[in-house]
């Protein structure tokens, strides 16, 4: 990392894609805290010896969350499209990018998804569905937190030739690159197969938009 100590703070860490990521950033050595509702749960599927912070971001006092952080990785997702992403990610997402934005974090890198905001091609009930996502990343972006937002396409767990789709493992790995590249500051990239194929597509983060 390019800050003093380094330390990531991961929400979503026990999710699809929080799995990978964590996995990845724990093979680098990078100092690394979660932020997780269910301690037993996290355990079980993440393994021991990992900093955890246990609670709600919806109603966690965030401050010693963010103590001593760097960088922020959100992966944070409702699965329940029809209410939960403004329930849930968006509440909780608009108070982890303040409690960001009060203890000086460096690079906030952001899980969104495709049809955040109106896409070709994204059907009109799923852009309502995803609507709150969209705000939630126009959160970040005027908050003056640096940041990277990332919006995969339908997620699978290992590779698929579905051009909608995209592995979780690649996702994970696109997040964790947009910790450290200079190039993805301040940048918003759409990744799915088929945005990979195209001409001006980054090979690892997708479609820049």
């Amino acid at each position: 990392m390019h800050t003093s100590s380094g330390r990531v703070l991961v929400v979503g860490g026990t999710g699809r894609t929080g799995r990978h990521v964590v996995s990845l950033l724990r093979a680098t050595g990078v100092p690394l805290r979660l932020l997780v509702r269910d301690r037993a749960r996290a355990e079980a599927e993440l393994g021991p010896g990992l900093e955890l912070v246990v609670g709600d971001a919806l109603d966690l006092d965030l401050g010693p969350a963010f103590a001593g952080v760097d960088a922020v990785v959100s992966t944070l997702g409702s699965r329940d499209v029809h209410g939960g992403l403004r329930t849930v990610d968006l509440p909780a997402t608009t108070r982890l990018v303040a409690a960001a934005r009060d203890a000086g974090v460096a690079r906030f890198v952001l899980c969104s998804t495709i049809g955040a905001v109106p896409t070709p091609g994204i059907p009109p009930h799923m852009l309502e569905w995803f609507a709150p996502k969209g705000e939630a990343e126009a959160v970040l972006r005027a908050s003056g937190v640096p940041f990277t937002i990332i919006r995969p396409g339908g997620l699978h767990e290992g590779p698929t030739a579905d051009p909608r789709m995209i592995d979780c493992g690649h996702v994970a790995r696109a997040l964790v690159a947009a910790l450290t590249r200079d190039d993805a500051l301040g940048a918003t990239f759409e990744l799915s197969n088929a945005r990979l194929q195209r001409p001006d597509a980054d090979p690892l983060l997708g479609a820049r938009v």
